[in-house]
């Protein structure tokens, strides 16, 4: 998994709060847990360096329990998580402009038409990785990021690399790629839809010119669980 960005500003602040209350915490065990854990120790450890030890334990057992259980509760506040969770094994199709050549099986008459695909998404409030998959070829994420602010429906644009098809069945333009993809999500129907678009790597020779493929894209939720 990768962190992805955020247009959220209060998610700096919340760390902050959550350092609050991690240091609210220690105070507490450190009047009345740790004199009798200093007991149990076989050595010394100076008072300030075991409150400091034992914050950094605290705040890091605090992160993740939010980070990885409670940030996507319904009861959570709109003003802390803004991202909607992704979580989960989605389906759905492509359709391309790649112009080569692909075995009928995948896709019919060459581009322009459906390609079945599925996606996988694994998410936390902090991180984020999405594969994406056809019988062809697959791809995850290397990085991303999330808009909810000045649109009507949430936002999610990230970067991919694909490996290309496998090497018995990929033709001489074809291999390794990166590209970038936009969705945006519609709640009401737990549907993403968008496009996307292929770096140079991924390019259809046509004439002396090669150019980048793109494509549109639509998915919709199937489990909440993702099989990746």
């Amino acid at each position: 998994m990768h962190v992805y960005s955020s247009d959220n500003e209060f998610r700096s602040t919340f760390l902050g709060i959550l350092g609050a209350v991690a240091f609210i915490v220690t105070s507490f065990l450190d009047g009345y847990a740790f004199p009798w854990i200093h007991q149990q120790l076989p050595f010394d450890v100076p008072d300030l360096l075991f409150f400091g030890l034992a914050f950094g334990v605290v705040y890091a057992l605090l992160y993740r329990v939010f980070d990885r259980r409670l940030w996507n509760k319904s009861w959570m506040p709109d003003f802390i998580v803004t991202v909607p969770d992704l979580t989960g094994h989605w389906e759905g199709e492509i359709k391309t402009s790649y112009q080569g050549k692909i075995k009928g099986d995948y896709i019919a008459d060459g581009g322009h038409q459906p390609l079945s695909a599925t996606l996988d998404i694994d998410q936390t409030w902090s991180k984020i990785v999405i594969h994406f998959e056809t019988e062809r070829s697959s791809s995850v994420s290397t990085g991303a990021s999330f808009q909810t602010k000045g649109t009507l429906h949430p936002k999610l644009s990230y970067l991919f690399n694909n490996e290309g098809a496998d090497v018995d069945e990929q033709e001489v333009d074809e291999g390794p790629y990166d590209g970038t993809t936009q969705f945006t999500y519609r709640e009401s129907d737990d549907r993403l839809v968008g496009y996307y678009y292929t770096g140079p790597a991924r390019a259809s020779e046509q004439g002396n010119r090669q150019q980048t493929t793109y494509g549109t894209a639509e998915f919709t939720q199937v489990d909440d669980k993702p099989q990746k």
